[in-house]
């Protein structure tokens, strides 16, 4: 994106995202040699129907410089290569029910050679993960089997029995057990194999084909604490074997081809979400393990929207040594671990490094990843053993090319009044507004962070004539675990005022660089930056206008609401209602809620069981009852926590439009 005076593209504009092409699950070939990808697309279709995405696999072959559609059909993801690399298997629903609410997906494979793909399963239930069994003749899948939902379908009264009843993006949770099935790649024909005790996440056969890997809770007290264990069990007969003898927020394990260990991420502190995500090794045979890396996040959180589908950062194994994406300062790069943990970065040259790695995979010599930048959307690179590397899709370049969003300035660090060093990013626009008014965005988390990621949201923003900060106050990761852990037990403290320092910062240097008047900010964010933001405008009348997304306002009522609330707020907060009401509700904006005049909107989706509605219901009748400030209240129905980032199109497109719309009533 250029940063002429006289640029004369037009601007970029809510409706843009309509165009917008996303790619995801990076997928090489077992020699290396080809990838798959999913591409997704958004389908307006005529008359009343909304906007959907689809979904499509393409393969690509990096020394041929091809790059063609393997699948068309509508919901098609999740590609795995078989061990030849001679078949792909994949999960879609059945085609005629594809674009139906509720339409569950099935095993598909498809050959290279030739031929339509050929759906394998027929479960009511669908099949929830799949991998190929280490001979390439079966598929391993896990299923809830024939279970329906019948208390959905005729509307009598559900009977809850567990805690953890409703998950963000998944609705009811099924009681129902997870199956596993081994299935023909050939003709479809399936063997039930076992249940397990509590749902797993994605299995990870063992090269012998003797045993699977998997993360499962041993009880439920730990899956409501969000905590699960590593196991490994015989395919045939046997039980289950809990490696490591104690729970954890393990993700991702991924076994070595020579079946000894197994690598996985394992937060160093269990008690401490701020703790970075380590990388760490496990025995199968003895359960011994070894923490490779230590303050630095070995499993990239940099922000971004851009993003739809899966984007897998497993630790790939390449001979001895891991590959995975470190997490630094707001950049991600891939990186080597050998099993001393020494570390080995694949560096770019320049402003090039000023980047995010958002998914890859790793095969013979060769790295598929998924790079973006704060200009460029996520695209396909290959990384080969000898450093070079190549770009190979350029979906939506075109479209940034032709509308002018923003133009990133250098990012800026200073030392705060207590010596804390704080870094953040501008986004100027090419066309800025008389008043030189500014957007400061906090983001979610708080354990993720903004860097060198691709934010459609600001560039509508800097093309609407705002200057966008965005920034890291104390409690993000990727600048190590002291600045993580900062504040824990502490929301609202130095985080707050980190985020003040930083408007500060920014609105200084940009009269210091340009000359100007002091401009007006107004605030916005979502999830803890919708905490922040509430907290915000109810302690200082910085701001011009505000708008709170997904927010928290109220750690009481939180606590028993939220899928996440009682292990989340323990943890974090250092309490539970019954332990100290009181701690909790001087944490809590809806306490200090009389004192805002800024006028304030508030985003919410009905179906967040995240960070629930009734939050964003306390907030905005609490301000409507004051009547201090402005407000509204705008509510999504059917949608999650994540409506920015993955909700249906025309509502993301109806989202973007009332935040630029509420800046601009309160210019």
């Amino acid at each position: 994106m250029g940063s002429s005076a006289d640029d004369t593209r037009t601007s970029l504009l809510p409706e843009h995202l309509y165009e917008l092409v996303f790619v995801s699950d990076p997928a090489l070939s077992p020699d290396g040699r080809r990838g798959i990808y999913v591409r997704t697309d958004i389908v307006r279709r005529a008359g009343d129907a909304p906007p959907r995405y689809r979904h499509r696999l393409r393969l690509v072959e990096p020394d041929a410089g091809s790059d063609v559609a393997l699948t068309q059909g509508e919901a098609d993801r999740a590609p795995r290569w078989s061990p030849t690399g001679h078949a792909i298997a994949f999960l879609a629903p059945e085609r005629a029910e594809a674009t139906k609410p509720g339409a569950v997906a099935q095993l598909w494979v498809i050959a290279l050679g030739g031929g339509e793909a050929r759906r394998l399963t027929s479960f009511a239930a669908g099949v929830l993960h799949h991998r190929w069994s280490a001979a390439g003749d079966t598929v391993l899948v896990t299923t809830r089997g024939e279970w329906r939902d019948d208390v959905a379908a005729d509307g009598t009264g559900r009977v809850v029995t567990e805690r953890l009843h409703r998950g963000d993006g998944i609705g009811w949770v099924s009681s129902a057990p997870v199956e596993l099935w081994r299935v023909e790649a050939t003709d479809g024909a399936r063997t039930h194999l076992w249940d397990f005790d509590r749902p797993p996440g994605t299995l990870e056969p063992t090269p012998d084909g003797e045993h699977v890997v998997y993360l499962a809770a041993e009880r439920a007290e730990e899956s409501d604490m969000g905590r699960t264990r590593l196991w490994s069990r015989p395919l045939r007969d046997g039980a289950a074997r809990d490696l490591l003898g104690r729970s954890g927020s393990f993700t991702d394990p991924s076994v070595s081809p020579d079946g000894r260990h197994v690598a996985l991420f394992d937060p160093q502190d269990p008690e401490d979400w701020g703790s970075p995500t380590s990388l760490t090794v496990v025995d199968l045979e003895s359960g011994a393990y070894r923490t490779l890396t230590h303050d630095v996040a070995a499993s990239p959180s940099v922000a971004g929207d851009s993003r739809i589908g899966a984007h897998p950062v497993a630790p790939r194994w390449e001979g001895a040594r891991l590959v995975v994406a470190l997490n630094r300062a707001g950049r991600s790069a891939i990186a080597r671990v050998d099993l001393e943990g020494d570390v080995t970065e694949h560096m770019v040259p320049g402003a090039m490094h000023d980047r995010v790695v958002t998914a890859f995979d790793a095969r013979a010599g060769r790295i598929l990843a998924l790079i973006e930048t704060p200009t460029s959307t996520g695209q396909l690179h290959t990384i080969d053993a000898d450093g070079s590397e190549r770009r190979l899709t350029s979906w939506n370049d075109a479209l940034l090319r032709a509308h002018a969003g923003g133009i990133p300035a250098p990012a800026r660090t200073f030392d705060t009044a207590d010596g804390q060093a704080l870094t953040y990013w501008r986004l100027d626009p090419v066309r800025p507004r008389d008043d030189g008014a500014m957007v400061v965005q906090v983001h979610g988390g708080p354990y993720t962070n903004y860097g060198y990621g691709f934010v459609f949201e600001f560039h509508l923003l800097a093309s609407a004539g705002y200057r966008v900060i965005y920034g890291n106050p104390r409690g993000g990761s990727s600048f190590g675990a002291e600045f993580a852990r900062a504040i824990k037990g502490r929301y609202g403290t130095v985080d707050a005022d980190d985020v003040l320092a930083i408007v500060d910062h920014a609105v200084g240097s940009v009269v210091d660089d340009r000359g100007a008047t002091t401009p007006s900010v107004h605030l916005t964010g979502g999830s803890y930056g919708g905490f922040m933001t509430n907290w915000l405008v109810a302690h200082t009348d910085r701001f011009r206008s505000a708008v709170t997304q997904r927010s928290i306002c109220n750690w009481l009522s939180f606590y028993g609401t939220s899928d996440i609330g009682p292990f989340f707020t323990e943890l974090e907060q250092g309490w539970a209602p019954w332990d100290d009401a009181e701690a909790l509700w001087d944490r809590s904006p809806l306490k200090y809620v009389a004192n805002v005049s800024t006028p304030t909107l508030v985003i919410h989706a009905e179906a967040d069981h995240r960070c629930p509605i009734e939050q964003a219901e306390q907030w905005f009748t609490a301000l409507k009852r004051l009547g201090r400030a402005p407000t509204r209240l705008l509510r999504f129905p059917d949608e999650g926590h994540e409506l920015s980032r993955s909700g249906r199109p025309d509502r993301r497109v109806q989202r973007l439009e009332a935040i630029i719309g509420w800046f601009e009533e309160h210019a």
